[in-house]
Parts: C-alpha cells; structure tokens; sequence
C-alpha cells in the first residue's frame, strides 16, 4: 500500500514522535497532532523543520478541533493516549476519554478524509494475566485495569469502523515499549523509572517482590513494525502482537540497570500495583508472518543506547 500522506496522532510523543521521523524518512507527507499532555516540542524539533511535516496542538479529544483537518488522508496511526496502568485506576474516567473517546474521533475524521488504512497502538495489558506463555492474538481478553478495559474498546471501534465504512484496521499489541524519548514521571514505563534513578544515585523502586516478568521491545523496532503495519497488504484486518522475543524480571532488570549504570544505587521494594500483569512476552510468529517483521536491538543494546541519551538529557 503506498502512503502519500499520514495522520499520527501522539505525534510529540515517546513512540509518536519515534514514528513521524521514520515516515519522513520514506517520503510521506506527515499531519502531525498532539495535546503536549506527556509529548514535547522537543521531540519534534527536527521533524518541524522538514517541508513535508505539519504540526498541529489540538486535543484528539474535541471533534470539532480535528474535523478542521482538511484534504484526503491515505492512513491513520492513532498512538495518542493515557498509557499509565496507575492513572486508569486513579482516574478511569478521564483515561477513557483520552483512550476510548479519542479513538472514535479519529475514525470519524478517517471516515471523512478518505483514509484508506487506520492502524492503532494497543496493548499487551488487554491479555490480563494470560495462562499461556507466550501471548497469542487468540489469548482470551482479560482486563485487569481500566485502562486495559479503555484498549480493548479502542480495538473494536477500530473493527467496527472497518465492518461499516471499509477503513482497513490494523491492531498492534504493543508490550513493553522502551528507548530514547520515553518521558521520566512516576507513570512511566519502568525502564525509564529505573534508568533515571540509577543515574541520580536515588533508591531504584521495584514494586512487589520484583519477580514478575516482562518482555521489552526497543522503540526503533516498534516504530518500524507500525510503519509495516500500513504497508503490508496481509496486515489488512489483522490483530499482531508487538513484543521482544525473550523475558526478565523486574528485580533482574534494576540490577542490570543498575552496573550498566554505573549506579551506587540501592534497590528497594515498593508495595504491589493494582492491576499489575504477572508475567507478559508475546509470540512473534504473526507479526513475522504479516509483517515481515522481527525485532532486531537486544536488550543490553537498547538499555544501553537509552541509558546514553537519558546522560545526554541532562546535561
């Protein structure tokens, strides 16, 4: 499928901007839209100098707003969204309005403009604690939070504007997303927690026992399966999970961190999270089949060029 202009919505964002600067890269025209709720300027400095990027500061979650867009769209990648587990459950109602509401608007600008293909950013939080490992896009839906329950309505707004109107959806399950970009709050992906702790010599936070496992996927690898979910004729319809290819435990993860780092750093367990997975890695036999796609940065690669830039940040 050849895309001749995109809508990415998060475009200021961690994964957002990440994907903008490849789509420039291939020569498509690129409509850029966020609210700067966790995105920044900054990491779209440079797309904001390239003739084919237009940025927009509007909310996804005002119609009026982003029916203002004008002119025929090719695709949708819709990435804008409240992805904090903790923040669903301190305040569903305004992370359904960021992740379900918005979703539903976009496909109503998608329907208006033309677009051919729309592709969302879901999660592998809609598996819930799976009793199989690895995930499969057959796992039975199984949210634990609130925000996992917001990405499963998220994905069948996308199916049923694909069944009425004939937008192809194409629904990626992201699992641990981590790399340069990543915002530093306390409802950030746990990566950029521990990274940004060991490098202030701060107590590194591990919440519970430490021994529940993630699979983690550096972000240049998710941004070039997202593109390829817009190019790939099979994708068409299609749910594909996005994950590493190996696991490791929290408390595993701060202490390699940790020497990585460098850090004089102490480790210490915070109280279990509501709504926490236990354990999560994904097959990738879909998204190879589909999308031609395997993740190609390790883990000790990825950590280390992100413990990089997070030293670059700060000085």
């Amino acid at each position: 499928m050849t895309i001749q202009t995109a809508l990415v919505t998060g475009c200021a964002g961690f994964i957002g901007s990440h994907l903008v600067d490849l789509l420039l890269k291939n020569g498509v025209r690129v409509i850029g839209v966020d609210n700067l709720r966790s995105g920044t300027t900054g990491n779209i400095e440079q797309a904001r100098l390239h003739p084919h990027f237009k940025y927009l500061e509007m909310d996804v979650c005002d119609p009026e707003a982003l029916q203002s867009i004008t002119g025929d769209i090719d695709a949708v990648f819709h990435l804008a969204a409240i992805s904090s587990v903790t923040l669903s459950v301190e305040n569903p109602l305004i992370v359904h309005n960021s992740n379900v509401t918005s979703a539903l608007n976009v496909l109503e600008l998608a329907r208006m403009r033309n677009a051919k293909r729309a592709v969302l950013s879901s999660s592998a939080a809609v598996y819930g604690n799976p009793t199989r490992l690895p995930v499969t896009e057959e796992s039975v839906l199984d949210p634990l939070s609130p925000y996992a329950a917001s990405k499963i309505s998220a994905e069948f707004y996308f199916k049923a504007y694909g069944n009425i109107h004939g937008i192809e959806p194409v629904i990626l399950r992201y699992f641990n997303v981590y790399g340069p970009r990543q915002a530093y709050s306390a409802y950030s992906g746990v990566i950029s927690i521990l990274i940004n702790q060991a490098l202030n010599n701060q107590s590194m936070t591990v919440e519970g026992d430490g021994s529940q496992t993630r699979s983690f996927i550096y972000v240049d690898d998710v941004v070039e399966a997202t593109y390829a979910a817009s190019q790939s004729p099979k994708a068409k319809g299609q749910t594909i999970n996005i994950s590493g290819t190996d696991s490791i435990s929290i408390l595993d993860l701060a202490r390699r961190i940790k020497a990585m780092a460098g850090s004089a750093s102490e480790i210490v367990h915070m109280p279990p999270r509501k709504g926490d997975v236990r354990k999560s890695i994904g097959t990738m036999k879909k998204a190879a089949k589909v999308l031609g796609f395997a993740p190609r940065v390790g883990l000790d690669e990825g950590l280390s060029r992100t413990i990089d830039w997070y030293r670059q940040a700060a000085v």
